[in-house]
């Protein structure tokens, strides 16, 4: 997460995080209440932007997720709602009637639990502009700043998620993943909100672009006792160097040298303490120590596993300004490209959190719930 000495700013009511020093256009600055979208072509720069810039290669920095200060019966966050909806048995959850911007660091850290508890919780209309967003996301975490992907200019932690009529290649991006499982400390609880939708329906109407999540604690359970006793013996190289090779490629910019890392095939959630597998089709290239055959064998069947339980997926139909908030470590997600030519954009923040461990006493979701109950 790299050390950057300037201080924080603050805009207007909120405290950002540092801006990195060496940042281009150094004149350009979003307007509160803006959307980038908007007001970076209207400065005349390229959006997303990818003017090639520097940044130190990110060290490991303490961290310790906001949901372990929470009170487990997350009361003060779902007594405030107006209707919490579980959308699916194993995954996803609405709550209606809160504003994010409003919630109290209370009611936060009981937030940064229920989704670690239930993969993505979602929210339709929130009145949360960019900066905004990223203060909130802030709190949860340093915000990571992508190696190579498209920024807001002044915002450079924010990932805008774009794509139009130029997108011919969008649908080689509609793999399940977990956000760049390569770095040293991948992302936790990860915040997008989305504000422009596809008119790719008959007549124009909005339609298509949804989202789908997997449960990683789901998936995990469905495999055979022998099988899950054996991945948890086993480690993945998860690699960032594909995705470095292709920026440089096609004329985009490299921020950072690019890593591969070593991560536990199944790790544990530090709130729940539960298991989940941590493989993904995108950044996962082998598992250590096995011939390279038996291990891509192994991969192979986990990522079929991943794509066909979709008794542990949750399918999102975005409307404007929903956001939805999803824990990175225990989740897959991917984007369905069905909208092209059409435009359709959202914007991502994504708090660093700790890197992945597996603690031989956790527990599978099903096995902690049981001994709850056999507690009760």
């Amino acid at each position: 997460m790299g050390s950057l000495s300037q201080t924080t700013e603050e805009t207007n009511d909120l405290i950002l995080p540092p801006r990195p020093p060496n940042l281009p256009h150094a004149e350009y600055r979003t307007p509160r209440g803006a959307s980038p979208l908007e007001s970076v072509r209207a400065a005349g720069l390229q959006y997303p932007n990818y003017t090639p810039f520097k940044l130190p290669n990110l060290t490991t920095r303490p961290f310790s997720d906001k949901g372990l200060q929470s009170d487990p019966s997350k009361s003060n966050l779902l007594s405030a709602a107006k209707e919490v909806v579980h959308l699916t048995p194993e995954i996803g959850t609405e709550l209606t009637g809160l504003q994010l911007t409003a919630l109290s660091d209370v009611q936060k850290n009981e937030l940064a639990r229920v989704v670690a508890e239930r993969g993505v919780v979602f929210f339709r209309d929130q009145h949360m502009d960019v900066h905004e967003q990223i203060a909130f996301g802030a709190y949860f975490g340093d915000l990571h700043i992508h190696q190579m992907a498209g920024i807001i200019p002044d915002l450079p932690w924010v990932h805008p998620i774009y794509k139009d009529e130029t997108a011919v290649n969008g649908r080689s991006h509609q793999i399940w993943h977990s956000d760049v499982s390569y770095e040293l400390q991948p992302p936790g609880l990860t915040l997008l909100k989305m504000d422009t939708l596809p008119n790719a329906g008959p007549g124009g109407t909005e339609a298509g672009g949804d989202t789908i999540w997997a449960s990683g604690y789901a998936l995990y359970e469905s495999l055979s006792p022998k099988l899950r006793a054996f991945l948890e013996t086993l480690e993945a190289k998860h690699s960032g160097l594909e995705q470095a090779e292709k920026a440089l490629r096609t004329g985009g910019c490299l921020r950072r040298d690019p890593i591969e890392t070593i991560h536990p095939v199944v790790r544990t959630h530090p709130v729940t303490g539960w298991k989940t597998l941590y493989v993904n089709e995108n950044f996962t290239k082998e598992i250590v120590g096995l011939e390279k055959r038996v291990g891509d064998a192994i991969l192979d069947a986990l990522y079929r596993t991943v794509a066909e339980g979709y008794e542990f997926q949750v399918r999102w139909k975005w409307t404007h300004n929903d956001v939805a908030i999803w824990d990175n470590r225990a989740t897959y997600h991917t984007g369905i490209f069905d909208y092209f030519p059409h435009l359709r954009h959202g914007l991502r923040v994504a708090p660093q959190a700790e890197t992945p461990y597996l603690d031989p006493k956790s527990k599978t979701r099903k096995e902690a719930l049981a001994g709850e109950e056999g507690r009760a």
